[in-house]
């Protein structure tokens, strides 16, 4: 066998290059990196007995559940326009009486107001002369009537008696018609008669039970037809218009649970539901407007109040967990798995808008039963975070 002898001006030269070599070597091998927080590893957090009492964990199950989140939104009280009234005179008059002012409390048929009209009184007189010539011609009709019968009165004589009798009929029907217009009831237009009755009297009367909101009358005041007089509305039940932004559309249905809270009464609440939505969003607020109606019971209420209304959404399936369970580092979220009693392991999850007390969560690792940490989390975290950092 050979063996082939460098010179040794050459072998001392390779020396400081092998030396080269091996320093770099050296100098790239990789180095050991730690995780960082913010992406999934497999760490365990392990504590000691002292450091488990210390920081008071408690764990609980992933769960598969419903849950719905409370929408917040601002109202505003009015009155339910089918429980209300605009009491106008269907008569030009002038105001002779008041009977009633704004804020009494009225009862059905109770008056409001007086009247003297000179437009009704001719409409009256002129009922009164056509039911008294309905009567005459009713009288000449029924003595006429039997003589026909026995051919004493020839059928010429009984047809003019018969035409002024349907004539009268009709004009009598005319005027009562007109009575009725001018706002005169059944029973006011059969009472005309009645001696003492002043014709041109115009009662104002409350339509139903309730409050009285506004009186725009006073005595010797001249009110044309349709003016409006009062104003009453039945306040046992009243509408609070809420203004729901559209991203929040698809968490209300109608017939939600709602509570009202009013800024005069704070601790007090008064519950409804969410009777309807509108079919209008409003351009620059991006809002629609929805209607939750509440009962009046104890008269607090008063329409044109704010209030703040606490809509129930509706509920919502997934994965869930307390929202005490979830933490962030980072742009990333994690809850604790409990591995066993002083073991825990950081689980990335993603997580959606909070329901109430939970907050659905899913990701690799997510299932239900899974336990997690829910109280102590930032104590954990912590204990987490600064063995990273050793």
């Amino acid at each position: 066998m050979t063996h082939r002898i460098l010179p040794f001006s050459l072998s001392v030269m390779l020396l400081p290059l092998l030396a080269c070599s091996s320093e770099k070597g050296e100098a790239t091998e990789p180095a050991k990196v730690a995780d960082s927080p913010g992406k999934a590893s497999d760490e365990v957090v392990v504590l000691t007995r002292d450091q488990l009492t210390h920081a008071g964990l408690r764990a609980a199950k992933i769960e598969a559940r419903q849950a719905s989140a409370t929408i917040k939104l601002p109202g505003t009280l009015v009155v339910d326009p089918r429980a209300s009234w605009r009491v106008s005179p269907t008569v030009d008059g002038v105001v002779e009486q008041v009977g009633a002012v704004a804020n009494d409390v009225v009862k059905k048929g109770q008056m409001l107001a007086r009247l003297r009209s000179t437009a009704l009184g001719e409409a009256q007189v002129a009922s009164l002369e056509a039911r008294a010539t309905l009567r005459l011609a009713t009288a000449e009709r029924q003595r006429n009537l039997p003589l026909r019968k026995n051919g004493v009165v020839s059928e010429g004589q009984w047809l003019r008696v018969d035409h002024a009798f349907q004539q009268a009929q009709g004009a009598n029907e005319l005027a009562e018609r007109k009575l009725a217009l001018n706002g005169m009831s059944r029973a006011q237009i059969e009472g005309l008669e009645v001696p003492g009755r002043k014709l041109g009297e115009l009662t104002l009367a409350s339509p139903a039970a309730g409050v009285v909101l506004a009186a725009s009358v006073s005595r010797g005041q001249a009110l044309a037809a349709g003016a409006e007089a009062f104003e009453i509305a039945d306040l046992a039940k009243l509408w609070v218009i809420v203004h729901i932004p559209v991203a929040s559309l698809r968490q209300l249905l109608p017939g939600a649970k709602a509570t009202v809270h009013v800024t005069g009464r704070p601790g007090a609440s008064w519950e409804g539901e969410l009777g309807s939505l509108g079919s209008k969003v409003d351009a620059d607020a991006q809002t629609l407007e929805g209607r939750v109606v509440v009962s009046n019971d104890d008269g607090f209420l008063r329409p044109g109040m704010f209030a703040e209304v606490d809509v129930v959404g509706a509920a919502v399936p997934a994965l869930m967990v307390p929202s005490s369970a979830t933490f962030s580092v980072g742009n990333e979220t994690y809850v604790f798995q409990k591995l066993a009693d002083a073991k825990f392991r950081p689980l990335p999850v993603k997580v959606a808008p909070e329901l109430g007390d939970w907050t659905p969560i899913s990701g690799a690792g997510v299932a239900a039963g899974v336990e997690v940490v829910i109280a102590g989390v930032a104590e954990l975290k912590s204990h987490w975070l600064y063995e990273k950092e050793e």
